[in-house]
């Protein structure tokens, strides 16, 4: 609170450990004058006050003219206060999320739409700052690590409090225990890497081209030299990159002048981005074609003309349907109660399959990473979080995988949407038992090697093997696909 000139008024915690007290007393009165239960209901005062302890610490790395507009802080302390941890963290990750949609749409909000898009299908036609709250929050997360505005690592520690938020908060029914030191470790995460978070100078760059694309008619003479510097990007960085101009080409309110900004830079972002994206793209024309999106099928057709993908092109659009499918099953797993959640879209992936089983090269990477990720779960609950139900859907397809898709396999392990639940034991066992039944489908000495790394791998290790150097160099052996 303010006093009347307007100046924070601080209250040290050894000031407020005596109310704290003496509001638990009269709280646990009133509970039971009404006839209501007392025990188990708020956590034992001893774990409010380490939280109060160090909160005016950890709030001094907001600025105090935003930290004063932080309504869902204040909620948060309150509720430390009381000891309602579970409704804390609750408000503490509304804050958070509220955070990462300030600025996202400071950065660049279509770019944000355009990799959401690619994440989902459900997310094609949102345009305005509004539509953003109908990103869910594994998919925000996601998103604004593909951008950049996420480290890998921070991705993987906000993916924790978000999970924990979804299974140990007040916004489900959960009999799950939070401690102090818990929520100081949750607050800090948020804080750091999301509250007060910054773009980096390399995005900014990313926001400045993105902008030149859009607005302004670029000499032919600098598209060799833009493409150069952009292809220095990460690879998924440039696959979003290139995912993007694509759909600001093929879309109709785009200028004339914008497109032939993208034609003449689309061909050295091409040249640099990885195969899956390429037949990503190149299916896109039989969805548009299926769709009668004429429009769009034809600057498709142009688009890839101008970066010689003519070969990419898939006439039918079997791949965009099993695409749309699997963005529909990692929805559900990566949703609340997933193990009861995943079986009818697992079905409706298997319907959609042709006889042979063979899935369309367009939909390799998708089809071996969200079938991985549904079959190793995530760990948690008393089913470990996987779905049994469509548990045989996933044995089935695995049983399945040819020798490209083993390598799409072993590739998973520098993606942190697939590894981020390795670190818990579950996972990792079941990853490990993954790994052997792909190995006894292959004989190539080189995808052996790469599979027994995995296997062999100390315990609770697997989500960061793809830092260890052996694992490292036998990547470089695998075969291309």
């Amino acid at each position: 609170m303010t006093d009347e000139k307007g100046e924070l008024v601080r209250a040290s915690s050894t000031e407020l450990s005596q109310p704290i007290d003496d509001l638990h007393k009269q709280l646990e009165g009133y509970l039971s004058h009404v006839g209501l239960p007392i025990d188990n209901v708020v956590v034992p005062i001893s774990e409010r006050k380490k939280v109060i302890a160090s909160l005016e610490d950890a709030l001094s790395i907001i600025p105090v003219d935003d930290r004063i507009k932080s309504h869902y802080l204040s909620k948060y302390t309150v509720a430390i206060s009381v000891g309602l941890f579970d409704g804390a963290l609750n408000y503490l990750w509304d804050e958070t999320v509220r955070a990462f949609r300030r600025l996202i749409i400071a950065f660049d909000l279509q770019y944000f739409y355009s990799i959401a898009e690619k994440i989902s299908s459900r997310y094609k036609n949102l345009s305005k700052e509004e539509d953003i709250d109908q990103v869910s929050e594994h998919d925000l997360l996601e998103a604004c690590r593909r951008i950049g505005l996420l480290s890998d690592v921070n991705y993987q520690r906000l993916e924790h409090v978000n999970y924990m938020r979804n299974h140990a908060s007040a916004a489900h029914p959960n009999d799950n225990d939070i401690d102090g030191h818990e929520m100081l470790g949750w607050l800090s995460v948020c804080l750091k890497h999301a509250i007060t978070a910054q773009p980096d100078h390399s995005l900014i760059a990313v926001k400045q081209l993105l902008n030149n694309i859009r607005t302004t008619k670029i000499p032919e003479a600098d598209y060799s030299v833009i493409g150069a510097d952009f292809i220095k990007q990460p690879i998924e960085r440039i696959d979003d990159f290139l995912w993007s101009i694509f759909g600001l080409y093929t879309t109709d309110k785009t200028t004339s002048e914008t497109k032939q900004n993208i034609a003449g830079i689309a061909p050295y972002i091409w040249s640099a981005a990885t195969e899956d994206r390429k037949y990503e793209i190149g299916a896109k024309f039989g969805v548009f074609r299926k769709n009668g999106e004429v429009s769009r099928k034809d600057a498709c057709q142009k688009f890839l003309q101008h970066v010689d993908g003519l070969k990419y092109k898939d006439e039918d659009s079997l791949a965009g349907e099993i695409i749309e499918k699997l963005e529909n099953l990692n929805r559900a797993h990566f949703g609340s109660n997933n193990f009861y959640n995943e079986y009818p879209h697992a079905k409706a992936l298997d319907d959609s399959l042709p006889p042979n089983g063979v899935v369309p090269r367009a939909a390799r990477a998708m089809w071996v990473k969200v079938i991985s990720i549904c079959f190793v779960g995530n760990g948690y609950g008393y089913r470990q979080g996987v779905d049994e139900s469509a548990l045989p859907y996933y044995k089935k397809h695995i049983g399945n995988y040819n020798e490209a898709e083993i390598v799409e396999f072993i590739r998973l392990f520098g993606d942190p949407e697939f590894t981020s639940p390795l670190a818990r034991k579950k996972p990792d066992s079941r990853v490990r038992e993954l790994a052997g039944i792909l190995k006894n489908k292959t004989t190539n000495a080189h995808i052996i090697k790469s599979l027994d790394l995995i296997i062999n791998a100390p315990v609770l290790t697997t989500h960061k093997i793809h830092n260890a150097t052996a694992f490292k160099t036998s990547l470089d052996y695998l075969p291309t696909t």
